[in-house]
C-alpha cells in the first residue's frame, strides 16, 4: 500500500516521523509531503521519500509556511499509484490541499485532529484561527473517509466540526520504549553527565519538557515552585524546550528567585527525564501530549492539567495528580504531595512505564493504522 502523508513539518513531529518509518518498515511505500527547514534538507528516513512543498509566503513571526502544493500533490498520487491520503496537522494550507487533491483524484483521505483547537493569546491571531475552525477545518474534517483522534476526549472537538461518529477512529499516540528507557545504560551515563554539568547533585527536579508558548501554562509552573520552594529549598526547576516565551519566562524566574534551569531545545530528551523526580505538564489545552507519554515511558510521577489526553492518561492520585487549569496553588498542593513521599512518586511512575507498555508502543499502533488504510481502501 502507498500512503501519502501532508503535514506542515516532518521532522518536527516525531508522531510521523515514526509512523512513516514504521510503515515502511512493514513493506508499504510512503511518502510525505512537507515544508523542509533548511537545518532538515538532506536528512534521509528509511524507506521515506520526502517531497518538499515549498512555501509561496513564510510568516516568519509565526513560523507558519503558507504553500498551494495542489498540482504536485495531484502529480505524485497519479504517477505513484497512492493508494491513501493522510494529513497529520491542524491549520496547515498542506492540509487543506491534501484533501482538496483526494477529493479530485478519488483517492481516501484519512486526517488526524491532534487538539483542541489552537489558541495563541495574540489578539490578531486568534480570531484568524476561529474563522479558520468554522469554514476551512470543518470542510477537511467533513471530508475525511476516516478522522483519526488520538483520545477520547477529542470526541467533543470532532463533533463540533461536524464529524459523523461512524467516521471516527480512536488511535493514539506511540512511544519507543527502547528510547524512553530509564534502565538504559546510555540514558544513566547521560543523567549522570549533565546531573553535575548543570550543578543539580542531589537536588529534586521538577521539570517540563516542550515548547515554550502561553498556551502551556509556564507562568503558573513558576508561580507554583516559588511557593514550593519556601518549604522544599532543594527543589530545582527544570525547563527543557525553547520558544517565544523563553525570554520573558526565564526573566520571571529570576524575579521569583526560584532555582531554575532552562536548557534550549535538546535532540535527546530521554536524560533529561531521567534527571526529573516529577514531571509537571501545566498546559490550557491538549490532545494527546507526547511529552505526557515520554514522562511516564521513563517512570514518573506527573502533575498535568485536567483538559484534552491528559484526562484518559492521569488517574487523579493513582499514576500521578490533574489539576486545574491557571492554578498555581492546586499545582503547589499536588507538587507538596509528591515531594513528601518518594516512595508515591516511584508507585506512580511504576504504573505509568505499566500502562505506556501494555497500550502505547508502536508495535500496537501501527497495525491499528494498516487496518484503517485497508478498510477504507477496499470500501472503494
Amino acid at each position: 500500500m502507498h500512503i501519502l502523508f501532508a503535514a506542515k513539518g516532518f521532522y518536527g513531529n516525531p508522531d510521523l516521523v515514526r509512523l512513516s518509518m514504521e510503515l515502511a518498515r512493514r513493506k508499504h511505500r510512503v511518502t510525505a509531503a512537507t515544508y523542509l527547514k533548511e537545518s532538515d534538507r538532506g536528512r534521509q528516513k528509511d524507506g521515506v521519500t520526502i517531497f518538499e512543498t515549498k512555501p509561496i509566503v513564510m510568516v516568519h513571526s509565526l513560523a507558519y509556511p503558507f504553500s498551494l502544493p495542489f498540482s504536485e500533490m495531484y502529480r505524485i498520487i497519479q504517477r505513484e499509484g497512492v493508494d491513501v491520503v493522510h494529513a497529520v496537522d491542524d491549520y496547515s494550507t498542506n492540509t487543506a490541499m491534501a484533501a482538496s487533491v483526494s477529493k479530485a483524484a478519488d483517492v481516501p483521505f484519512v486526517y488526524t485532529i491532534q487538539g483542541m483547537g489552537q489558541r495563541t493569546g495574540h489578539p490578531l491571531v486568534d480570531p484568524i484561527v476561529a474563522l479558520y475552525d468554522w469554514t476551512i477545518e470543518r470542510l477537511i474534517a467533513r471530508s475525511a473517509r476516516r478522522v483519526v483522534l488520538q483520545s477520547k476526549s477529542l470526541m467533543s472537538r470532532a463533533e463540533w466540526l461536524g464529524v459523523k461518529k461512524s467516521n471516527i477512529a480512536i488511535i493514539p499516540s506511540g512511544v519507543d520504549l527502547n528510547r524512553f528507557d530509564p534502565e538504559q545504560p546510555e540514558v544513566k551515563r547521560n543523567a549522570a553527565f549533565l546531573r553535575n554539568e548543570l550543578d543539580i547533585h542531589d537536588n529534586v527536579v521538577v521539570g517540563f519538557v516542550g515548547r515554550l508558548i502561553w498556551g502551556k501554562g509556564l507562568a503558573y509552573l513558576i508561580s507554583a515552585v516559588r511557593e514550593v520552594q519556601k518549604r522544599y529549598p532543594n527543589v530545582i526547576l527544570l525547563v527543557v524546550g525553547d520558544g517565544p516565551q523563553r525570554t520573558d519566562l526565564e526573566m520571571m524566574a529570576k524575579n521569583s528567585k526560584i532555582r531554575a534551569i532552562f536548557t534550549g531545545w535538546q535532540e535527546k530528551t530521554s536524560p533529561f527525564y531521567a534527571l526529573m523526580d516529577i514531571f509537571v505538564l501545566p498546559s490550557f489545552f491538549e490532545g494527546l501530549p507526547n511529552v505526557m507519554l515520554e514522562a511516564m515511558a521513563m517512570r514518573k510521577a506527573v502533575v498535568a492539567t485536567a483538559i484534552g489526553g491528559n484526562v484518559d492518561l492521569v488517574v487523579d492520585g493513582k499514576n500521578g495528580f490533574l489539576v486545574p487549569i491557571q492554578d498555581d496553588r492546586r499545582i503547589a498542593f499536588a507538587l507538596k504531595k509528591l515531594l513528601n513521599s518518594s516512595d508515591m512518586r516511584k508507585r506512580m511512575g511504576n504504573i505509568n512505564r505499566q500502562i505506556i507498555e501494555e497500550t502505547f508502543t508502536w508495535d500496537v499502533i501501527v497495525p491499528r493504522f494498516e487496518r484503517l488504510y485497508e478498510t477504507i481502501s477496499s470500501a472503494g
